[in-house]
């Protein structure tokens, strides 16, 4: 893998939540104990259920959130510890398209006021030159100049989201937070999308995170994969080597439910037991052990699995892994 580019040292992040007007907040774990890395021109896909905490991973990794304990690092330096003129050289490398293409534009603005905003902010262009630079960047992601002085309702779902992606390219990143790009669009949008997105880590030189929970995006993009379940890694490594030779329970039954990935013979169709467990109260042991189907009393709900290289360059965190997955 190339030098590291951005990593995540035991990164955590709670939010307080209420269960009733009279009680005392408890601690949603949102996101307990990320360690990866991230290497340049590399994509990293993460992969996981609704409420895995992805989402806030994404956010914590660009800033947006701070974490509780543990450290974002962006090119060897902390950036809790940077300072005012360091932070917004980060904020200028690392960039975020979000989920919703609906609400994550500013419906009183026009789109190219929308996509010059960054150029703005960090002083790259004014007057002419940002016109210039601003109808750049629409035609480059597939918009036309006439749609310049158009307001976001006037558009589609793909093209809202064409709109974000050329505010993220507007200062020349060198990494992109992709938080389901595509899960908002019809399926021929995404694919659009999809193909866009690729092109675009070539010609300028990108480095993704992509957050998604279609396995086959994932397959398709991504370089390695991380496995999220419940806020923790439970499972990384080249996408190959976990799609087709997968070390852990959570991401057998996640490859055995995605219909548009092709499985490996050995794979039969798993439906987990019961519903993902609340983060306000994570079970004791290994977090999957309730619904895992290979789980063992007095192992599995009591021992915490440690995420451990099994194989060259491929970590899970499962007790079983070398049992079950030979």
């Amino acid at each position: 893998m190339n030098k590291s580019l951005l990593e995540t040292r035991d990164l955590r992040k709670s939010f307080p939540v209420k269960m009733n007007p009279f009680s005392r907040p408890v601690p949603l774990k949102a996101v307990n104990g990320l360690t990866i890395s991230l290497g340049a021109g590399e994509t990293l896909g993460v992969a996981g259920e609704s409420g895995s905490g992805k989402s806030t991973f994404g956010k914590l990794l660009v800033g947006l959130l701070r974490p509780d304990c543990g450290d974002v690092i962006y090119q060897g330096k902390s950036i809790g510890k940077m300072s005012g003129a360091e932070l917004l050289g980060f904020r200028k490398e690392v960039q975020m398209i979000f989920q919703d293409p609906y609400s994550s534009l500013n419906p009183r603005m026009r789109v190219g006021e929308i996509i010059g905003e960054p150029l703005k902010i960090h002083g790259l262009a004014d007057g002419a030159g940002l016109r210039e630079l601003t109808g750049q960047l629409m035609r480059r992601v597939g918009l036309s100049d006439e749609h310049y002085f158009r307001y976001p309702h006037e558009f589609s779902g793909g093209q809202r989201q064409r709109i974000g992606i050329a505010r993220a390219l507007a200062v020349n990143p060198r990494l992109i937070i992709a938080d389901e790009p595509v899960s908002a669009l019809d399926l021929s949008i995404q694919a659009q999308i999809i193909n866009l997105l690729q092109e675009l880590k070539t010609e300028y030189a990108l480095s993704y995170v992509l957050i998604a929970h279609d396995l086959s995006v994932l397959r398709f993009m991504s370089d390695r994969i991380a496995v999220m379940y419940l806020g923790a890694i439970v499972e990384i490594g080249r996408t190959e080597d976990v799609f087709e030779g997968f070390l852990h329970p959570y991401t057998e039954a996640l490859i055995s439910a995605a219909p548009h990935v092709q499985r490996p013979t050995a794979t039969k169709r798993i439906v987990l037991r019961g519903d993902l467990p609340s983060p306000l109260a994570l079970p004791g042991g290994c977090s999957f052990h309730p619904r895992c189907p290979y789980a063992e009393s007095g192992k599995c709900d009591v021992s915490v699995p440690l995420l451990e290289e099994k194989k060259p360059g491929h970590m899970a965190a499962c007790h079983f892994s070398a049992q079950l997955y030979r």
